[in-house]
């Protein structure tokens, strides 16, 4: 196997300067010239006894073929070096100093839900009578959803009010009949009871009609006419989303126990939405309520943007047995195309850095203990002093020595040779700068063997 012959023969700078070295290891494709290995290669063959006077009358033909084909295979062996150096050596390449954002983010991916969501179940006995929407159907706050049969739950109201009716008469002629204290104390226990039984009479007699207590989208219908009803402990509303309006079936209350899965009825926002994502221990420090985030649904080539509106610091442990965090992200404004229980990448930015100025890592150079740049200036390279601050990845920052759009020389390396198209593959440096993804390569910090100074 023969090494790059480029990186061996002349120490190539732009190697040095980079935190990885790369080498391109080619396959011998016959015996090679290096140092230290004999001009041919002994093999194995058929043994040949020659007559003295044949060998000794073409003994010179036989050197001389020995010779020839010495020198043949050399110069395949120098050539596959040159061929080598040639196609795989580094060749420079003009590359700008570019100005531009810098922004380190945290990776994570989550689920896409409504902001808002209520699941609604009657909290009454009884039997369906009307289910007037289906799933996919546009509600506003007071829409009806569904009935259950309220001719028990009337009578229930009628007894109640008459029973509130003559406890109050009872009341009135013994304070008219100057009756004893304790009698007067014991009426006015029994009216309260009968108040009471009256409101919680009128209470379910209004839960037999069922309405949505948001705008939205009916999610689920899990109900149909007929169904026979035992009642339930109410529903639930989801954190941000109103309580349940007068005449519902649910008590709307804010972090109940019920859950969509359950519910009779389900309807969502579909104009604001939430991101639940998880974060691992190593990124919680880095993370903050208000902090901005790029969401990418999966499937869509399209951002939508948000804000960090919590992080958890109560860990769940997964499948793997590392511990994760939960995030919630708010959705900025009502974008197209969300879907709830989709799914979405999150780039959450934990820091951005305005109006660095870089050049790509590998365009720097140590020279007399100094870090340089080699600066184009009317076509002539002048190695031109810099001031390097923090290296993102492939791109370093210039703190002075250069200015936005000179021309620095960079360098390209060819790896592997010729790829299956024909063409040369190559791996330049960017000149980066405003991505949103997490930072490769050395990291923060400065490049390898640079040295700030003028």
């Amino acid at each position: 196997m023969a090494v790059d012959a480029h990186h061996v023969a002349s120490g190539c700078r732009a190697c040095s300067v980079s935190s990885q070295r790369s080498f391109t290891i080619v396959p011998d494709t016959g015996a090679s010239m290096h140092a230290g290995e004999p001009p041919t290669r002994r093999t194995k063959g058929t043994t040949v006894r020659l007559k003295g006077p044949i060998f000794k009358g073409r003994r010179s033909v036989i050197v001389g073929v020995t010779l020839a084909l010495v020198v043949v295979v050399g110069g395949v062996g120098a050539w596959t070096v040159t061929h080598s150096s040639a196609s795989d050596a580094a060749t420079p390449t003009l590359v700008s100093a570019t100005t531009s954002t810098i922004r380190q983010s945290v990776s994570a991916t989550g689920t896409i839900e409504p902001a808002n969501e209520s699941s609604l179940s009657f909290a009454v006995s009884g039997t369906v009578t009307t289910v007037p929407v289906a799933v996919g159907d546009q509600v506003k706050v007071g829409t009806s959803l569904a009935t259950v049969d309220s001719s028990s739950l009337m009578t229930a109201v009628t007894l109640a009010q008459a029973n509130l009716t003559a406890t109050q008469d009872q009341l009135s002629a013994q304070q008219n009949a100057g009756s004893s204290a304790v009698q007067i104390a014991s009426s006015e226990a029994q009216l309260a009871a009968a108040r009471s039984k009256l409101t919680d009479a009128q209470t379910a007699l209004a839960e037999a009609a069922m309405t949505s207590p948001i705008a939205g989208t009916v999610a689920q219908v899990n109900i149909a006419v007929g169904d026979k009803l035992g009642g339930s402990s109410g529903s639930s509303s989801s954190p941000g989303s109103s309580g349940a309006s007068a005449g519902s079936g649910s008590s709307g209350s804010s972090g109940a126990s019920s859950t969509s899965s359950t519910a009779q009825i389900v309807v969502i926002s579909t104009t604001s939405w939430v991101v639940d994502a998880s974060v691992g221990s190593q990124d919680l420090p880095q993370l903050k309520k208000g902090l901005q985030a790029e969401i990418t649904p999966t499937g869509s080539t399209t951002k939508v943007f948000g804000t960090v509106k919590s992080v958890g610091i109560v860990a769940s442990s997964s499948s793997s047995g590392s511990a994760s965090f939960p995030v919630t992200i708010a959705v900025t404004g009502s974008p197209k195309g969300l879907y709830a229980g989709g799914a979405a990448d999150v780039a959450i930015i934990v820091k951005q850095v305005e109006n660095v100025l870089t050049v790509p890592t590998n365009a720097l150079h140590t020279e007399g203990g100094r870090t340089v740049v080699h600066k184009m200036i009317n076509g002539t390279q002048v190695s031109t002093a810099v001031t390097v601050g923090t290296t993102y990845g492939p791109v370093t920052q210039i703190l002075s020595g250069l200015k936005t759009g000179d021309k620095v020389v960079g360098t390209t390396f060819r790896i592997g040779g010729n790829n299956s198209t024909g063409g040369n593959r190559t791996r330049q440096g960017g000149t980066g700068g405003g991505g949103t993804g997490g930072f490769g390569g050395g990291g923060f910090g400065p490049p390898p063997g640079a040295v700030g100074g003028n």
